[in-house]
């Protein structure tokens, strides 16, 4: 997501760094990077040597992204705006979101690239993350996910990570929310 950074922070890409890129594939989503979303259209980069043994195994994985998908996509990169503006585009919605927030009972350090933020939750439940997810759906109606589906042996560490690419009003409901626990 080397188009999503906030605050200054620059995106540092195991490709811009001889040794690394020699030994490493990046691999990303357009779908994520440029806010298309159900595109389900990505790519990958390596050295000419590790992309023919990739390709060995993709051939076996995935056969194709359909075509009017592939020419959109080619449309769409012909306007770089559509994603050097996605910076702003998508700190705006962090910032939004942590400013509604900051009333709440949660604590967090805001993302520096990536449109997820983690919410500890420490000063509202001891419960496992996981527990807490499910009453948040059931009885609140807003979608998180458990950190410990993260961590080795799914080590508990009071975080949620929510989603702030959504609408305004989405926002909106879901800080009015999060803000009443």
């Amino acid at each position: 997501m080397s188009n999503i950074t906030f605050d200054g922070q620059v995106h540092e890409s195991a490709s811009k760094f001889p040794d690394l890129a020699s030994r490493s594939f990046v691999c990303a989503s357009f779908g994520k990077t440029f806010h298309v979303t159900g595109w389900k259209i990505g790519y990958c980069i390596a050295p000419a040597e590790l992309m023919a043994e990739f390709r060995k195994v993709h051939q076996f994985a995935v056969f194709c992204v359909d075509h009017p998908v592939q020419r959109a996509m080619a449309d769409y990169l012909k306007y770089p705006s559509h994603y050097l503006d996605l910076n702003n585009f998508y700190q705006e919605k962090r910032d939004f979101f942590l400013d509604g927030l900051k009333s709440s009972k949660f604590k967090f350090k805001p993302s520096l690239g990536t449109y997820f933020q983690l919410l500890d939750y420490t000063n509202i439940s001891k419960e496992e993350d996981e527990v807490i997810v499910r009453r948040l759906i059931i009885e609140n109606g807003i979608a998180s996910i458990p950190i410990s589906s993260f961590n080795v042996d799914n080590r508990n560490d009071y975080m949620l990570r929510f989603c702030f690419a959504k609408k305004k009003e989405t926002l909106e409901q879901a800080v009015e929310i999060l803000c009443k626990l």
